[in-house]
């Protein structure tokens, strides 16, 4: 509902209040509401009541001359305290250079002079109130305009913060992905195509800088028949164990990956053969200390057979080195498997641990 406006008449003689608020509510009373004062002081009061009720005071009309302040005065503090009210002073002085300067202080809309044409009364305020309104209503657009900006840079921050989240996911989701395409589901070692990948990138590097490079070829003892008995449910977590020995001290720059069923694979990153039989015999020696699930089976505890193959000493490409550790693998295996091998020594063996 929107609240009426507002006009003021002020003067200290009854006659002249009655005349106005006559004829200005016989034209504005369905818009207006017509209130009176007989002093400067009570009008101010009004004005200050109104306001503080939220009541837009559009007009005061006040007479100059009255006891105490005068109507110039009033109009003034009006403007101090109420800039958009529009201003009348009524007075039967003409041609004062004092009244004409105090005007210009109050921001006066009009002067009119007493006694008044009723007309050019009605005119004047209607001309009057139209530009209050205008003055009102792009007020209020400037408000709403202030509001508007304000809740659409909220909700561009918001939008900001939920993107810049959504960003920070996406990445960290991405991350997940890329990390699981090259994850084994079961053992969460690298997996066949990451260590394929990494291998050729360490024998290019090996070939252009001349530093070593080593792969360990690891198989599980006769895992068939363990999976056989105890059921692939063992089987599953001793591989998991089998893994997490493998990876145990192992350096950043090692790749540490299942190569596929019960085989692993390991690429030592500027290693050669010393260092390479070393780390080899150390695995081969964890695993074999360390109970696995159905450990106490007549099967007997999980044993690994390993075998080396150096870059360049035994091979120059990728295919060649994987062939050379099988090829190592598989004389471990001949030789009685829980064995380290190499191609250098065909067939050496290490004591067991």
């Amino acid at each position: 509902m929107t609240l009426k406006e507002n006009i003021i008449c002020v003067d200290d003689e009854e006659g002249i209040l009655t005349a106005l608020r006559q004829q200005l509510g016989a034209r504005f009373g369905h818009e207006c509401n017509i209130a009176v004062a007989q002093s400067a002081k009570d009008a101010l009061e009004l004005v200050d009541e109104l306001e503080k009720e939220g009541e837009p005071v559009a007009m005061v009309i006040a007479d100059q001359i009255m006891p105490g302040m005068k109507g110039v005065e009033l109009l003034e503090e009006v403007n101090r305290r109420s800039p958009t009210t529009t201003k009348i002073l009524l007075t039967g002085q003409a041609g004062l250079d004092a009244v004409v300067a105090a005007i210009n202080r109050a921001g006066l809309d009009r002067y009119i002079a007493k006694p008044w044409d009723e007309p050019d009364l009605r005119l004047t305020v209607e001309n009057l109130l139209r530009t209050y309104r205008l003055h009102r209503e792009n007020e209020i657009l400037l408000e709403n305009l202030t509001s508007t900006n304000a809740e659409l840079e909220g909700a561009k921050r918001d939008l900001e913060k939920k993107v810049h989240e959504r960003t920070r996911e996406l990445e960290a989701a991405n991350a997940r992905l890329s990390q699981l395409a090259i994850t084994d589901g079961l053992t969460e070692l690298y997996n066949h195509r990451y260590f394929q990948e990494q291998l050729q990138r360490m024998i290019e590097r090996t070939l252009r800088t001349g530093v070593k490079m080593s792969m360990l070829m690891i198989d599980v003892d006769h895992f068939k028949r363990y999976n056989d008995r105890l059921g692939h449910p063992a089987g599953d977590e001793a591989l998991r164990q089998v893994a997490r020995l493998i990876s145990e001290d192992r350096r950043q720059i090692d790749v540490v990956a299942r190569y596929g069923g019960e085989e692993f694979a390991i690429l030592l990153d500027g290693v050669g053969r010393p260092g390479a039989l070393e780390v080899a015999e150390r695995i081969r020696a964890r695993i074999g200390a360390s109970p696995l699930p159905e450990a106490a089976h007549p099967i007997g505890p999980l044993t690994v057979s390993i075998g080396v193959a150096v870059c360049p000493d035994d091979a120059g490409t990728a295919a060649a080195l994987v062939e050379a550790a099988d090829a190592a693998l598989y004389r471990a295996k001949q030789a009685g498997r829980n064995q380290v091998a190499t191609n250098q020594d065909c067939a050496k063996t290490m004591s067991k641990s």
